[in-house]
């Protein structure tokens, strides 16, 4: 009988297998989820002799979350030839930018910007931008928001730098005066309250089918709820 020898070998095979199976398994678990830094520890001159892609989000930046998954092809695609892609993060809370990295994960130092003291030194208009830093250290290219479309054009942006074919620099706008900044209101990286669905014109769609209807009622020319509107008679 010799099933007894057989099974016992067998156990021994597993005995060695499984132990290492388990361990990769609880590594690969246990990665540990990208972390934010505080912005004063971003140096752009520790980049020079790459060129740096310096993206600039907040969790509430819908097009934001579109670009993480193509910025990160990119330098997947170029790291090897001298990308470096670093972010910087302009929520007010870190538990919004945290999770946000969670759903968006994107293989880069990421900083944390809360006063926006590093979108004031680069001038930001918009959310998101992207700034591209040619090998000396020189912006060369700045992307003001995210579009799909445009994907192709950011892309080759970033391989005219990696071959030294850009052909002028763009330099970072000045940060306004005091005085005009506080006339602006809110700055382009806290307007994260506007993208609240409350904040929509056509948040709720209930509200839109009513407006809709009224305005375009045979009434809605004589007065009423819409701009020419006209109560609801209903037709």
């Amino acid at each position: 009988m010799k099933t007894r020898p057989i099974i016992a070998a067998s156990l021994a095979a597993m005995s060695l297998i499984l132990p290492s199976a388990l361990a990769h398994a609880q590594s690969s678990d246990a990665e540990p989820a990208a972390t934010l830094a505080e912005a004063e520890g971003f140096d752009p001159s520790r980049f020079r002799g790459q060129v740096l892609l310096l993206d600039f989000w907040a969790s509430w930046c819908v097009p934001c979350g579109e670009s993480f998954p193509w910025i990160q092809e990119m330098k997947d695609r170029y790291a090897g030839q001298g990308l470096a892609v670093v972010t910087v993060n302009l929520d007010a809370e870190r538990a919004a930018a945290d999770a946000f990295l969670d759903r968006h994960p994107l293989d880069a130092p990421h900083f944390f910007d809360p006063e926006g003291k590093l979108a004031e030194a680069y001038g930001l208009t918009a959310m998101p931008t992207t700034l591209l830093f040619d090998r000396e250290g020189t912006i060369a290219f700045r992307h003001e928001g995210f579009r799909t479309e445009k994907r192709p054009e950011y892309e080759r942006h970033i391989l005219d730098l990696l071959e030294k074919l850009a052909s002028r620099a763009v330099a970072p706008a000045e940060p306004a005066p005091e005085k005009t900044r506080a006339e602006l209101g809110a700055r382009p990286w806290q307007r994260h309250h506007l993208s609240r669905k409350s904040m929509l014109l056509d948040g709720y769609p209930l509200d839109v089918s009513v407006d809709d209807h009224i305005y375009f009622s045979k009434e809605a020319s004589s007065g009423g709820r819409g701009f020419g509107g006209g109560g609801c008679g209903c037709n």
